[in-house]
């Protein structure tokens, strides 16, 4: 590639996992099996998953007689779980992590599936890894910090803190008391995602559910309605 990627901003308060200015996304069949970056290890792997869809494929045998209609939507599942990995597929794994492997930059390689993240400081790595055709879909980002640490800016802010939830389940009880203690207290704001929850029968937050509120205090009276509901606190400034 004769010129470099073309980064999208994101706004952060820190840099890519407290480091990296740049990033990669990119998907590649069975990518997750470079969570360790050492060739035996992939191949391990790549065995394993191969004896598992084989055992899979096997009892795709005991649906038929299931009705028609069940039976398409089973097969539609496993199709998926079951695919096929290729001689090309395994070839491109070694290559990929053969770049990283012999990198002299410093990176952190995140895998999810069949998506991957590579963050750095290099733009040189970022190029090589462009120029990588068995990789697909790629997205270049750069994290632009434009806050300091742990806080969020806002326009016309009307409180001082956001809390974010963490992902666990609670129980019917539980969730009415979250819900009555936030409803008591109109000087908090809800995350829209986190007020359409307490519209639904479900009983899992998210860990992108926020509460801006005032000061400490609130934490405190929230730690007494559900202990350790909270992952983080941020402080909110003007922005």
């Amino acid at each position: 590639m004769a010129t470099s990627p073309k980064f999208e901003p994101v706004i952060k308060d820190r840099l890519f996992y407290g480091s990296f200015l740049y990033c990669i996304s990119f998907q590649l069949d069975e990518i997750s099996c470079l969570k360790n970056l050492d060739h035996d290890y992939i191949d391990a792997v790549i065995d394993r998953r191969r004896v598992w869809r084989e055992v899979t494929h096997q009892r795709r045998a005991t649906i038929h007689n299931i009705s028609q209609a069940k039976t398409a939507i089973s097969q539609t599942i496993l199709t998926h779980r079951v695919k096929e990995i290729t001689s090309t597929t395994v070839e491109n794994l070694h290559d990929l992590a053969n770049l990283l492997i012999n990198t002299t930059t410093d990176f952190k390689l995140v895998t999810s599936v069949d998506i991957g993240w590579v963050y750095t400081n290099s733009v040189h790595l970022i190029k090589r890894l462009s120029e990588n055709t068995a990789i697909k879909d790629k997205k270049y980002t750069k994290a632009i910090v434009d806050r300091p640490k742990n806080t969020i800016k806002l326009q016309n802010p009307k409180n001082t803190h956001r809390s974010y939830f963490k992902s666990i389940k609670i129980s019917d009880t539980e969730k009415n008391n979250l819900k009555n203690f936030c409803g008591n207290h109109p000087d908090i704001r809800l995350s829209p995602s986190l007020i359409e929850w307490f519209k639904t029968p479900y009983h899992r937050t998210q860990d992108y559910f926020f509460v801006d509120h005032n000061g400490e205090s609130w934490l405190v009276m929230l730690g007494l309605v559900h202990p350790g509901l909270v992952r983080k606190t941020a402080e909110i400034i003007a922005g």
